[in-house]
């Protein structure tokens, strides 16, 4: 019994080894990434504030023959104030986060998918929410179009954060639609 125990122990610290050297060996390349769009506010905030403008920065890292990529973002959207609620404030919100993004990048257009978690930092003139940071996660599709050798890329993600309020806790989420390209 000891001896089957060690063969499994074994095997599972090779294949847990494997994965990340397999992922080292390859070739990774980095590509920064930039992207401009509008944001719409969720259901939550719908009421109070109104659409918006947001901006990202980032870096995409892929390696051949690997099935997805992985980005690190930086992000800021501002969501406009006085929707229905007058005098109600606007919303800034930054982020930072890491994504997994599934995408082959062999053909001139590729649809992909992208799923990430990060950390979220919110303004609220109107004191909506106890904290002033929180963590949240975003998940989100896109098309990539090769534009004489970069990458042109149309993305719609949903970011939820995991906010604070007299109510408890709640997810409030947002929806930028982005332009952006991969240089």
């Amino acid at each position: 019994m000891k001896s089957a125990t060690r063969v499994s122990l074994s095997l599972l610290l090779f294949g847990l080894l494997a994965v990340p050297a397999h992922f080292a060996g390859a070739q990774w390349s980095v590509r920064p990434t930039a992207g401009v769009g509008a944001a719409v506010p969720g259901p939550a905030l719908h009421d109070v504030v109104a659409e918006g403008a947001t901006a990202k920065v980032g870096v995409w890292m892929r390696a051949p023959r690997v099935p997805v990529g992985l980005t690190a973002e930086a992000m800021y959207t501002h969501l406009r104030g006085g929707r229905t609620v007058p005098r109600s404030g606007s919303l800034p919100v930054a982020s930072l986060s890491a994504n997994v993004t599934t995408r082959r990048h062999e053909g001139r257009l590729d649809f992909y998918g992208t799923l990430g978690a990060g950390w979220y930092w919110h303004g609220d003139p109107d004191d909506r929410f106890l904290d002033g940071s929180a963590p949240g996660f975003n998940v989100g599709i896109g098309e990539v179009v090769a534009v004489n050798g970069r990458d042109v890329f149309v993305e719609l993600r949903l970011h939820a954060i995991r906010t604070s309020n007299e109510g408890g806790p709640a997810w409030t989420t947002f929806m930028p639609l982005m332009l952006g390209v991969r240089f």
